[in-house]
């Protein structure tokens, strides 16, 4: 073996290695949004309340970040209503998942939003005629025994929860967010540059749930209490910028499939939040359908590489 060889194989597996870790961390920070969204609520803020820090912090942090890369935010009219329409898909998916954290188990919550690529082939083939795979069929029908694993046991329930608002809205949330992904490849919006199409979606996403909190609740909860600003920042900055940034940097070193595979942690992690920090319960059955939906996931994922 040549030294240049060796040395492009070194290097090779550094990347690699590079895009695993970075994979992990964006996955695991995710995982991270029911505890700090939680603490949040139980001190008393309204879940529009929550999500507009979220969002006005991570824009806030983006706009200065474009501003100092001398990245442009200019939008041309045929960006502007994709952005819009997609900001509205991702505002509704993180409304309906925050919706499905406060009334059912936030790790089933996650889980059932971690099935968004088997939505995404469901849909695909359902409405837009892709050509239908007995793999894909089949792993569809893996998830949808998981998710019955999952919701028919007790550890689906949350003192005080409402099951059945929290069930609908945690499917509502894999939909929309399938949904995003489906419109920003059908639009051709991933063309945009991302610094600029994910300042704008996170703008907008403040914009929306600051002006639902004032049509709602007639205002935006002003938050004094030092404690509750280690949350706002956990959600806004660990939870969605680290999230999404080293996300994108996983997918250049990686590809998307290894990636979307690593997103597993999400799911997992928000269990073992829950056990820990939020006195949730998991059981066998609840194991055995998050078990099946996380390979049902990646089945999808490794297929469509194919």
């Amino acid at each position: 073996m040549s030294i240049g060889h060796s040395i492009y194989e070194k290097k090779r597996r550094r990347i690699a290695l590079n895009g695993i870790f970075y994979a992990s961390i964006s996955s695991a920070s995710f995982g991270f949004s029911p505890l700090f969204s939680l603490a949040l609520i139980s001190a008393g803020l309204w879940n529009l309340d929550v999500l507009s820090y979220r969002w006005t912090v991570a824009a806030i942090v983006l706009v200065v970040y474009a501003f100092a890369k001398k990245k442009t935010l200019r939008l041309t009219l045929d960006e502007t209503w994709k952005i819009l329409l997609l900001s509205a898909l991702r505002a509704i998916t993180s409304i309906t998942l925050l919706i499905g954290y406060e009334n059912i188990a936030s790790g089933i919550a996650s889980t059932i939003n971690f099935m968004y690529p088997v939505v995404v082939t469901m849909c695909m083939m359902i409405f837009f005629g892709e050509q239908k795979s007995w793999i894909n069929i089949g792993a569809i029908s893996i998830s949808l025994i998981g998710v019955y694993l999952m919701t028919s046991g007790d550890g689906l329930r949350v003192e005080g929860g409402n099951t059945a608002l929290g069930l609908a809205c945690s499917l509502i949330s894999a939909f929309s967010f399938a949904a995003y992904y489906i419109v920003m490849k059908r639009t051709k919006a991933d063309k945009i540059e991302a610094v600029k199409l994910t300042t704008w979606i996170m703008l907008m996403c403040a914009v929306y749930f600051i002006v639902a909190g004032f049509i709602f609740n007639g205002k935006i909860t002003i938050v004094t209490d030092g404690k509750l600003w280690i949350s706002i920042l956990g959600l806004g900055l660990w939870s969605t910028m680290v999230s999404n940034f080293t996300g994108v940097k996983a997918v250049r070193r990686i590809g998307p499939t290894l990636t979307s595979i690593l997103g597993a942690l999400q799911p997992l992690t928000a269990v073992i939040l829950g056990i820990v920090f939020l006195d949730e319960h998991v059981y066998l059955r609840s194991v055995i359908g998050i078990t099946l939906i996380m390979a049902a996931v990646s089945v999808v994922v490794m297929h469509q590489k194919k």
